[in-house]
Parts: C-alpha cells; structure tokens; sequence
C-alpha cells in the first residue's frame, strides 16, 4: 500500500473521530437524564483519545516513521456500569427524545465498527492492524453500552445483555 493511501486512511479516522465527538457533547446536552448525560460525556472523552492516538500515528507517519501502535489500556467504560446501576435503582426514567439520541449514537457506532474492520481487512502490517482493532473493539463497547441504555428506556428486562426475568418468574 503507498504512503498517500495509508495516510488517507488515517486522516478520514480522525475526521471520523472528530465527528463523532462533537456528536456526543451534542447528544450529552440534549438527553434529559444525568446517566445519559454521564455516558455521553464518557464517549466523548473516549473519542478524543481515539483521535489523539491516530494524530501520534499520522505525525510519525509524515515524520518518515512507521505506524507504531501504543500500548494503551483497557477502557474505562466498565466504571460507568455501576453508576447506571444506582441510576435505575432510583427509578430515574428517560423520556423518547432520549431513545432517538442513542439510536443515532448506536447507528455512529455501527459505522465506525465497520470502517475499522474495513480498516483491518487493509492494513498494512501487523501494527496498524492492532491499532485498528483496538479501534473497533472501543467501537463495539461503545455500542454495546449504549444497547444498555436503550434496554434500560425500553424497559425489555435486559441488563448488559442477559435477561433479568422470564415470564416463569
């Protein structure tokens, strides 16, 4: 893969990371809830890390380095479970307009998965595609914790993916 390319594919990242930041400090103004709003503001901060990865990585790459990736650790999205816990035990309920921000944080999500794995299919060494996994596997948290919100305003009786009660109960 030439340079341009794989430079044009590290810009579009952070373009990427960038809108989908600004969405989010959007999406944590507009949801009426403070867990909303916390799980939103977290994503930002997510995002921005995301883009300040991928503009390390463009600066060595025009420098005449190769994509290095950095050793990074696991998400801190796990510490908001627990607030999300305290949030539904007070019986704190969100409204619609609610629902249709996280969908459309789901649907941002959902194409960030799938640039990412796009990204992976064309890396161009075993670096690059690390980073680029490590990028999509934020992605797929992400999604995944916003699923929960929305389980959580639908009421289905679904926590982090398992199913708090049957019908049987």
């Amino acid at each position: 893969m030439e340079k341009d390319q794989k430079i044009k594919i590290i810009e579009t990242a952070i373009e990427a990371e960038k809108e989908t930041l600004k969405t989010y400090i959007k999406s944590a103004i507009k949801v009426s809830n403070s867990m909303g709003k916390n799980m939103f503001l977290k994503l930002s901060l997510d995002e921005l890390n995301h883009r300040e990865l991928l503009e390390n990585v463009l600066k060595t790459m025009l420098e005449g380095g190769t994509c290095t990736y950095p050793e990074i650790q696991k998400s801190e999205i796990i510490k908001i479970v627990p607030d999300l816990e305290s949030e539904i035990e007070k019986k704190s309920y969100l409204g619609q307009d609610d629902l249709t921000v996280l969908r459309l944080a789901q649907t941002v999500e959902k194409n960030g998965i799938e640039y990412y794995k796009e990204c992976m299919k064309n890396a161009w060494d075993e670096e690059s595609k690390k980073m680029f996994s490590y990028l999509m596997k934020m992605e797929e948290e992400h999604h995944a914790l916003i699923q929960t919100q929305i389980d959580y305003i639908e009421g289905t009786g679904y926590w982090l993916g398992i199913r708090e009660f049957t019908l049987d109960d």
